[in-house]
């Protein structure tokens, strides 16, 4: 099965990455322990007994939004591992089937996407995700990437939030300029100054 499959993962699970002739191997499949299929094609007519089966619907075309199945595959596969190996295969286990692999490796392994590629020509070279699958897993990537926000700047925007309020007395005001909706005024805002004042100091 080496032109066909390809063992890409073999840590607390096995995940596998080939062509459409994979998936027609009952006896490899069996002997691999492979209970999940994830099928990324169209047009396929398969049935297979006793293996948990999950179909990806999609063209290997470029307008093709398949970003939208990476989180749901990511979680089929998560689950699969679970009970035994997985294999994701599309037609040819070049452009379909790697972007979702490839989107696996950079969620739940917290890869960047040149790692995940990397990692995955080097398990299965002939891998080839194309340019809008790409486009779409470096956006999913660069999701993934941004690092969370640090106590110091939430304080430091706290901060800049507060000067902002004091300096601009930022309030609603009544063009009138009644007693009364002065008064309004001036509550709404020592109201506003007394809650940034609190959450400044919960911020500590």
């Amino acid at each position: 099965m080496q032109n066909h499959c390809d063992l890409i993962l073999n840590e607390r699970g096995v995940l596998w990455l080939g062509d459409c002739e994979s998936v027609f191997n009952a006896e490899f499949l069996k002997s691999k322990g492979i209970r999940t299929v994830i099928t990324v094609a169209t047009g396929l007519k398969l049935k297979l007994d006793g293996i948990v089966h999950h179909i990806i619907e999609i063209l290997d075309s470029e307008t093709a939004n398949i970003s939208r199945y990476f989180q749901i595959a990511n979680e089929w596969i998560e689950r699969g591992l679970n009970i035994g190996a997985v294999l994701v295969h599309c037609m040819a286990g070049i452009s379909r089937s790697a972007a979702i692999v490839i989107s696996y490796l950079i969620e739940k392994k917290k890869m960047s996407y040149n790692q995940a590629l990397s990692f995955v020509k080097s398990k299965r070279p002939q891998i080839n995700p194309n340019k809008g699958f790409s486009n779409q897993l470096q956006a999913f990537g660069a999701k993934f990437s941004q690092p969370p926000l640090c106590k110091n700047t939430r304080a430091n925007n706290f901060q800049q939030n507060q000067e902002y309020y004091e300096c601009n007395h930022y309030v609603p005001m009544n063009r009138k300029g009644s007693a009364r909706n002065l008064q309004q005024n001036m509550n709404f805002y020592k109201s506003i100054t007394k809650s940034l004042s609190q959450s400044k100091n919960s911020n500590k």
